[in-house]
């Protein structure tokens, strides 16, 4: 089975399983209330009927009448000692009402009635336990019920997740294919018609008519920013490749990046500069990915820097932050939410360039496969921020 859709049907069932263990629990919870509020009730009806009693032997199991009459008390047989609540008896037949107290004789806890019939006194006493001891069997029953209710569910939700997910797997696994394919069937084509225009521009440079020649270099140009919007469709397509397990230095890889991109930006006439600390900060991850990560953030600023171009990297606790600012016009309040999709850009509609709309949507998603966080910071310029979790000391 693909790794991806055995990793998303167990995500999608721990998830289930979970929605369900919480709704066993709080389902569960209501019946043992519900059951509760009836026993009491039951109790506190058997003990009102009881009360009629002028006997106190033809009580039913688990309720003591007790009759007083006069200084006689009359008790059943098997009840417990000091059952009897005489204070309570006595204030009844002084002329108190019904009186309802719940006592506990001998560790055992006990619910009585007294009430005064003519020249009688009957007191009716229900032992809780027997109601406890149902409670305690339908807590049982009901638990494991929900045991092997959540089993069967969650066996069930694995199954239907996994088909669910395999269809979409399987486009997905397609799709990047395709564009897979696509990019190495147009690689090549580009790659000779790139040589092909170098090769005859150096050769013939001093027979070309001026205008020929720039052209030439202007096919050049255009065929590697070609192959650069490949590159970006790939990852775009497939970024499982852009996470590792080996140490990355990123203030390293930013420095590198920088220094490599130096010469474009000065042919822009824009100053690319780096402040914030020197010290390493290493995180987990894939190095070509976070070089790819920073490269497209510098790219980005530059588009937009109309001087200058800041890179900072600041180590926050167990982040390390890295933010690109540049004194552009800032990103649009309407652009910001959708920033990071694919294909989305503040550029005017038409205009030419090197961009593919893909930059810092490759950003989110490498940063969000090394466990870190990105957002545009608002202001008069464009600034992107971006936390990446440290290595472990």
């Amino acid at each position: 089975m693909n790794p991806e859709v055995r990793s998303a049907s167990a995500r999608l069932t721990v998830q289930f399983a979970a929605l369900m263990t919480l709704l066993l629990i709080t389902v569960l919870g209501l019946v043992l209330v519900l059951f509760k509020i009836s026993t009491d009730a039951t109790t506190e009806k058997d003990l009102r009927d009881a009360s009629r009693l002028t006997t106190a032997q033809i009580a039913p199991s688990g309720i003591f009448v007790t009759v007083i009459r006069g200084g006689t008390v009359t008790v059943p047989n098997g009840q417990p000692d000091g059952l009897v609540d005489r204070e309570t008896a006595r204030r009844v037949s002084g002329g108190a009402g019904p009186v309802l107290r719940e006592r506990t004789v001998g560790g055992r806890d006990y619910t009585t009635r007294t009430t005064r019939r003519g020249d009688l006194v009957v007191q009716v006493t229900a032992e809780e336990h027997r109601n406890e001891a149902n409670l305690r069997r339908l807590a049982f029953v009901l638990l494991w019920s929900g045991v092997a209710a959540l089993s069967i569910a969650a066996f069930a939700s694995y199954v239907m997740a996994r088909r669910a997910i395999r269809p979409l797997a399987e486009a997905l696994a397609g799709q990047r294919r395709f564009v897979a394919a696509a990019s190495h069937e147009l690689r090549t084509p580009l790659t000779l018609l790139s040589t092909r225009a170098q090769l005859l521009n150096h050769r013939y440079r001093d027979d070309l008519p001026a205008g020929l020649s720039a052209s030439l270099d202007e096919m050049t140009r255009d065929t590697r920013t070609l192959n650069q919007i490949l590159d970006d469709l790939l990852v775009a397509a497939d970024p499982r490749d852009q996470t590792g397990t080996e140490d990355v230095d990123l203030v390293a890889t930013t420095d590198a990046v920088i220094d490599a991109m130096r010469d474009e930006a000065d042919a822009r006439q824009i100053t690319l500069t780096r402040s914030g600390t020197a010290e390493p900060a290493v995180i987990r991850g894939s190095g070509a990915a976070v070089a790819r990560l920073c490269t497209a953030l510098v790219a980005n600023a530059l588009d937009f820097a109309s001087t200058r171009v800041t890179v900072r990297i600041d180590a926050d606790g167990r982040t390390a932050v890295l933010s690109v600012v540049d004194d552009g016009p800032g990103f649009a309040p309407d652009l910001v939410a959708h920033a990071f999709e694919p294909f989305v850009t503040g550029r005017p509609a038409g205009e030419s360039g090197t961009h593919s709309g893909l930059g810092l949507a490759i950003v989110a998603e490498i940063t969000r496969r090394h466990d870190g966080r990105v957002h545009i910071q608002r202001g008069d310029h464009g600034a992107v921020v971006l936390h990446l979790p440290l290595r472990a000391s």
